[in-house]
């Protein structure tokens, strides 16, 4: 009886177990499923925690972001540097980590399906739904593919600067171009050949020729915009090799009613002495929340690109306050 006994006592625990190890289990005749219990109405599936983030490279904070749009107008958006205080922070894939989680985790935590504020010379001018997936750059960082709405006079704007919706800065105005006035055509190839003939650069065969870009800006608070130049001599505004005797100027001037436009900033590259590197503007927003204008300035090399950033500091002094990774070729503008 005893033994009886300590069997019958056993037996609740035996059948506990057996249910516990079952999905389905007969029992006097009825089936019983075992089934969990459904997640909390409203649950979202676990997000990657700031361990997680750092040991596999991910931005943690906002990202700035270029678009640019293509030749069928479909707009390729490409991460540019995670903010940092007054200054950005460049975005690679670390070496340790294999190329194919992090372009699988990077495209999940920082495009998803959401969508961008674009902006366009300080002003927002519309929106973008990322869509598809675009190459990887040569520093391992994944790009994307979107459709975009804008106002209507930004609608011949080949290119932006955009941030994820919820993580944009706070801009506020209309967009409104800057026209390229009678004095800035006048000035600008004054401008570039003082600074020429000032660092021993050979003179071009024409000045007219030897300008790749030039814009009208609004990075200031006076009433005539400055302007943004590149002049170069042996070379092309793209990625592609140079001449060993060429150079490259780029400058941004403000205007002063004594002494016509004046530059604050300048880049001067002798490719005598260095390699290639050909700047220019690729648009300025206050996108650090500090009352100055940033300016995203984008570098050609010979093989690759990078970008770089320039700002005022707080007296109000111009200088490159971040310069990222080269990293390849750009999409075509």
């Amino acid at each position: 009886m005893r033994s009886i006994d300590r069997v019958l006592r056993r037996a609740p625990l035996l059948i506990l177990t057996a249910l516990a190890a079952c999905d389905n289990v007969r029992w006097g005749g009825a089936e019983v499923q075992l089934v969990p219990p459904p997640p909390p109405v409203g649950s979202e599936p676990p997000k990657p925690d700031a361990q997680t983030y750092a040991d596999i490279g991910l931005p943690a904070g906002t990202v700035l972001f270029h678009v640019v749009k293509g030749a069928g107008g479909g707009m390729q958006v490409i991460p540019v540097a995670e903010l940092s205080g007054d200054s950005l922070r460049t975005i690679r894939r670390p070496s340790g980590v294999a190329p194919a989680a992090y372009e699988s985790r990077f495209r999940e935590a920082v495009f998803g399906r959401g969508e961008f504020q674009l902006y366009r010379r300080g002003a927002p001018v519309g929106t973008l739904t990322v869509g598809g997936d675009g190459p990887v750059t040569a520093c391992g960082v994944p790009t994307a593919t979107g459709t975009a709405t804008t106002v209507a006079a930004a609608a011949d704007a080949g290119e932006f600067l955009a941030f994820r919706k919820g993580l944009a800065p706070d801009v506020k105005g209309d967009y409104a171009p800057p026209q390229i006035t009678g004095s800035i055509n006048t000035f600008a190839s004054i401008v570039a050949e003082r600074l020429v003939l000032q660092n021993g650069l050979p003179r071009p065969r024409s000045w007219p020729g030897a300008r790749r870009d030039l814009q009208a800006i609004e990075v200031g608070a006076a009433a005539t915009p400055e302007m943004a130049a590149t002049y170069l001599v042996g070379d092309q505004l793209s990625v592609s090799p140079a001449e060993p005797e060429g150079w490259s100027v780029f400058y941004l001037a403000s205007y002063e009613s004594r002494n016509g436009y004046t530059p604050f900033y300048v880049e001067m590259h002798d490719y005598r002495r260095e390699p290639k590197a050909a700047p220019r503007v690729v648009d300025y927003l206050n996108w650090n929340g500090r009352g100055g204008t940033d300016v995203l300035v984008q570098v050609y090399g010979p093989s690759q690109s990078w970008y770089e950033a320039v700002s005022p500091d707080r007296g109000g002094r111009w200088g490159r306050v971040w310069q990222g990774a080269a990293c390849g070729k750009p999409a075509a503008r």
